[in-house]
């Protein structure tokens, strides 16, 4: 998409959320030409990190939608329904909750498609071994989590990968993609910074884990293009998408992806940087989607 072309799309797509129908339970009821291609489409709930209810935050006003809602909302307002959740949003991790939650989103005929933990400085690449241990352990309890909620992938954060700590964490990912195959789910790494996908794509290689392509994290369509090539060959069925039209064309980075003949699923993550309203800006990312897959 040009950057003319993104401006004119934000504005309509201002002025179509300002009349309420196409970001809301009528225009997703309208999408059944489109079924196809939203069942290849998921929805991440990082996206809503800013409105979703906190545990750490239970007094903010500004937090509105509550976890258990995700389903449905995805449902009514987009037709969506796949859903990608942030490990921190779920307020608890006892099974009656989980539970709960899993019958909220049967009940829309929805699936959790993955799982995302950030555990903070415990993770992958933690520098002292205790925590890498503690990180392993918490991890295994995620994946264990996944199966009860029929989820079949889990996305770590797999740390800085630094010299010094990296023959550690392919190890503790060796550990955990191991677990997650006997669990049947898989483990994944997504590309992170803006030119880190080559040290990915190796250490995914190294530790038999699978990659979450993200097609936002580059510095640039070159670099863009040439992530894609190397890292959807080891996709786990799911990629994550961003709007970033200073940085590239999203529509000629999702056709590259058809060409190399991925059928998985399509993710998207918004920001602020694509509109105030994060609810324009999903619907924004939607609309290319649905152009172009």
């Amino acid at each position: 998409m040009k950057r003319r072309d993104f401006l004119v799309s934000a504005a309509a797509a201002t002025g179509a959320a300002a009349s309420g129908a196409p970001v809301g339970k009528a225009w997703a009821q309208g999408q059944g030409n489109n079924r196809a291609k939203l069942d290849r489409i998921a929805i991440m709930s990082y996206s809503f990190g800013p409105i979703v209810k906190s545990l750490a935050e239970p007094d903010n006003p500004a937090r509105t939608l509550d976890p258990m809602d995700i389903p449905q909302m995805y449902a009514d307002r987009f037709g969506i329904h796949n859903i990608e959740m942030q490990h921190s949003h779920f307020h608890s991790t006892e099974a009656s909750y989980l539970r709960e939650f899993l019958n909220r989103v049967q009940k829309v005929g929805s699936r959790i498609t993955q799982v995302n933990v950030e555990f903070g400085n415990l993770n992958m690449s933690a520098t002292n071994p205790v925590n890498r241990l503690e990180t392993i352990d918490l991890t295994k309890r995620w994946v264990d989590h996944c199966v009860m909620l029929g989820c079949p992938r889990l996305m770590l954060n797999q740390g800085t990968l630094a010299p010094e700590v990296r023959p550690h964490a392919i190890e503790a990912l060796r550990l955990m993609a191991r677990y997650g195959d006997s669990r049947s789910v898989w483990v994944t790494l997504e590309n992170r910074g803006a030119a880190g996908w080559q040290l990915v794509e190796e250490v995914v290689k190294a530790a038999g884990t699978t990659t979450t392509p993200d097609m936002g994290n580059f510095a640039n369509q070159e670099e863009q293009l040439a992530g894609i090539r190397a890292l959807f060959p080891m996709h786990s069925g799911n990629a994550h998408v961003k709007l970033r039209p200073e940085r590239y064309d999203l529509p000629r980075a999702i056709a590259l992806t058809k060409q190399l003949g991925y059928n998985g699923i399509y993710s998207i993550e918004t920001t602020s940087n694509v509109h105030p309203d994060v609810m324009v800006g999903t619907k924004m990312i939607l609309d290319v989607l649905l152009e172009h897959i």
